[in-house]
């Protein structure tokens, strides 16, 4: 009779944990900004890029990704109508100053998409040839 008292308390304390840790985390919500180079010479990408993001989004919790291209900042993934909003304009070459733009983003973590031609400082780059 102690362990099953003791186990009902473990398993008590530790639903309680996981559910302080649920509100907690839901409600103190980490940015993440995620830029995706939309270059002409990158068109042939946008559905591998598009499959990326889906990825990264299915396997990221208590985040709120904010999304930019090299032209414009979008703004939250959530409040676009779909993801394909993101690649509708294709034409240009990025360079490092495009990203000026985002310098004062308070996201802890910036994830650039691109072809990788270019490596900013503070930034993750994943590339797609």
């Amino acid at each position: 009779m102690k362990f099953l008292v003791a186990f009902s308390v473990f398993a008590l304390l530790h639903l309680a944990g996981w559910a302080g840790a649920h509100v907690w985390l839901s409600r103190h919500q980490s940015e993440v900004l995620l830029v995706v180079d939309t270059s002409y010479g990158l068109k042939p990408h946008f559905t591998d890029m598009e499959d990326w993001i889906s990825r990264f989004v299915a396997r990221t919790r208590y985040k709120t990704i904010t999304v930019g291209t090299d032209k414009a900042l979008l703004g939250p993934l959530d409040s676009l109508p779909s993801q394909s909003v993101i690649f509708r304009t294709a034409f240009g070459r990025m360079t490092e100053e495009n990203l000026a733009r985002y310098a004062t983003s308070t996201a802890k973590r910036r994830i650039l998409l691109s072809d990788g031609s270019i490596d900013p400082a503070g930034w993750e780059v994943v590339e797609f040839k």
